[in-house]
């Protein structure tokens, strides 16, 4: 039997390069993966703004988008606004 989970941890962790929900699912890429406490995964979309512009938190608007999985019973939905992110040659990443 699953253990009851009393504290929700925050959605989207990384544990060793990979998503920590899915390493405790089952399941195929692409065919869905279930939980070890029974709950279907599921995905929200996340952006990151690219900082690329000449003065602190500036960019060009754009973003870099990816779907992050999350148990919706054990875990809080994550935020869809990601880390930025500062290209190389950039004010932040010179």
């Amino acid at each position: 039997m699953p253990e009851i989970v009393k504290v929700k941890r925050q959605g989207g962790q990384v544990k060793d390069g990979g998503w920590l929900v899915l390493a405790e699912s089952a399941g195929e890429p692409g065919v869905g993966y279930t939980h070890s406490c029974g709950t279907e995964i599921l995905g929200k979309r996340v952006a990151h703004p690219i900082w690329d512009g000449p003065f602190p938190c500036s960019g060009s608007g754009q973003c870099e988008y990816e779907t992050v999985p999350y148990c919706p019973k054990c875990e809080e939905e994550p935020s869809s606004s990601g880390t930025p992110i500062t290209p190389k040659g950039s004010y932040h990443n010179p």
